[in-house]
């Protein structure tokens, strides 16, 4: 397995950072996972390492603002910005004839999920860790304040996430506390109300996703509200859907005391839907 890191450019200049795990040997197939809000993709190392070492080439990048990328720190106002930059890191990261998967947790599940919906990029599967599908315990009143807040003051800073509802394993939550690269301010205006629009736009077109589809959320997600995931996977037109449900599991449920039950079944669900060893192909990226 081969670890490689580089950057590449934003459609509007701005420069990303990039991380990608590679096996070894045949590859089944590439998983590009889209990161939470305030983390980045270094996050996701334990999770790229063991879906390398099971032969899936895995691809992942810092969102604008995020980790080492570039940008305004966690501001956006719109998730357009978001899209672009996804379109533009598969563009240069999957390979031609190959399945990919996408892989979204938290807001990145937000992306992604929005992604199908408005853009549709051809895909084999779409993986939804604890997405944000629905404002979390804010009011229909709340939610229009932050419309405007966001249009008017989007500087302004709103809530900070609270990290022990991050994981219930102590030493994770310490490690996302001390981590240079996570950002602990509060959330923007802006970036809220572009999160609440893209909520409002999938809970629309949700009806549209058809690709397979795995949604998996802890029960006691206090950071994504587990009834959007419930929400999605019903309403999907995707004959193959599958929704997982972790009983007591917090909001990063890769990070949690069960995490070898759920990235078992996470790989379970991907290897059902890759190609077998005869069609597998070789990694060339270069080192």
């Amino acid at each position: 397995m081969r670890r490689t890191s580089s950057t590449f450019p934003a459609a509007d200049g701005l420069t990303l950072f990039e991380r990608h795990w590679l096996p070894g040997g045949p590859v089944r197939a590439d998983v590009v996972i889209v990161h939470g809000y305030a983390e980045h993709s270094g996050r996701y190392e334990h999770v790229g390492t063991l879906l390398a070492e099971r032969g899936y080439a895995v691809h992942a990048f810092d969102l604008r603002g995020h980790g080492q990328s570039a940008g305004r720190r966690v501001l956006v106002r719109s998730a357009g910005e978001y899209l672009d930059d996804l379109d533009a890191f598969l563009a240069s990261s999957r390979t031609p004839g190959r399945p990919l998967f996408l892989l979204g947790h938290s807001m990145g599940g937000t992306i992604v999920t929005l992604a199908v919906v408005e853009r549709a990029p051809p895909l084999d599967g779409l993986v939804l860790s604890g997405p944000a599908l629905t404002p979390n315990g804010t009011s229909p009143l709340m939610a229009r304040i932050v419309q405007v807040l966001g249009r008017f003051l989007p500087r302004l800073r709103l809530r900070q996430l609270d990290a022990a509802a991050v994981s219930r394993d102590p030493a994770v939550v310490a490690a996302y506390e001390s981590d240079p690269l996570v950002d602990r301010g509060k959330m923007y205006a802006g970036t809220a109300a572009a999160m609440m629009r893209a909520m409002r736009a999938i809970d629309r077109g949700a009806t549209r996703i058809e690709t397979p589809l795995l949604v998996m959320h802890g029960t006691e997600d206090r950071l994504a509200d587990p009834q959007g995931s419930r929400s999605l996977h019903d309403r999907a037109s995707s004959p193959d859907k599958t929704l997982r449900l972790y009983a007591g599991l917090h909001h990063e449920i890769f990070n949690e005391p069960e995490q070898r039950e759920v990235l078992a079944d996470l790989l379970a669900w991907l290897d059902a839907r890759s190609v077998d060893n005869r069609q597998q192909t070789t990694d060339d990226r270069a080192v």
